[in-house]
């Protein structure tokens, strides 16, 4: 299995319409149109090849929100199967391995929107996971939710005791989440009761984060095996 990651501006036309597909057969639908969003919204992508079969993506970005160094993780997916948790572990694991060079010596936020347990679980391994089982955010984590939800542009739709996105009106938008539709690790029953059910083809997400402390970033902690 190969990962690459790159500019998203450097994305030719069929690669954008190898992930469309993808994305539709794990039930998103994106128009070119928003896939261009993406492209503009996050200057990285990350690609994941198994030989030269294409099997997975995800748009991410290294940036500092309200100044502090942060890893977006940004909508993709993995072909459905048995390597659907490796693939997405590569992917993620490549934006922590550029992290830990843009970013020395610092603790880094690590943020995503999701519809899946299977997704919030690829946490698990970051420190002070917001929202979690149990445990009410302080308002110092209910202001990251809200600045999370600007950067990720839905401002206007997120609630930041739930840290959940729900557009309404006549027509919703599809949110673009990380998809792991193909993992089926959930994390537990606790796991799967706090994401409840969302739907982002209906326009409904979570908002996640959590730390990637310095010395686990530095250390390699988060990198997938290469």
């Amino acid at each position: 299995m190969r990962v690459d990651s790159r500019d998203s501006v450097s994305l030719k036309p069929a690669e954008l319409d190898e992930f469309g597909q993808l994305l539709n057969s794990v039930g998103l639908r994106f128009s070119d149109e928003e896939l261009d969003r993406q492209v503009e919204a996050f200057p990285l992508v990350v690609i994941c090849h198994d030989g030269t079969e294409f099997c997975g993506f995800m748009f991410g970005s290294l940036e500092r929100v309200g100044g502090t160094p942060s890893i977006l993780w940004g909508p993709g997916a993995a072909r459905k199967g048995k390597q659907s948790l490796e693939i997405i572990k590569a992917m993620t694991g490549e934006l922590a391995r550029r992290a830990s060079i843009s970013f020395p010596d610092e603790d880094v936020l690590v943020a995503v929107r999701l519809h899946q347990a299977s997704c919030y679980a690829m946490l698990s391994n970051y420190s002070n996971v917001v929202p979690r089982p149990g445990y009410e955010a302080n308002g110092e984590e209910r202001a990251w939710g809200r600045r999370l939800a600007k950067r990720f542009g839905h401002e206007g739709a997120f609630d930041d005791r739930t840290f959940r996105i729900k557009h309404s009106g006549r027509k919703v938008p599809v949110v673009p989440v990380l998809d792991t539709v193909g993992i089926k690790s959930t994390g537990g029953a606790k796991i799967v009761q706090l994401v409840g059910p969302l739907d982002a083809s209906k326009g409904e997400a979570m908002v996640a984060f959590g730390w990637a402390i310095a010395e686990d970033l530095s250390a390699g902690a988060f990198n997938a095996a290469r």
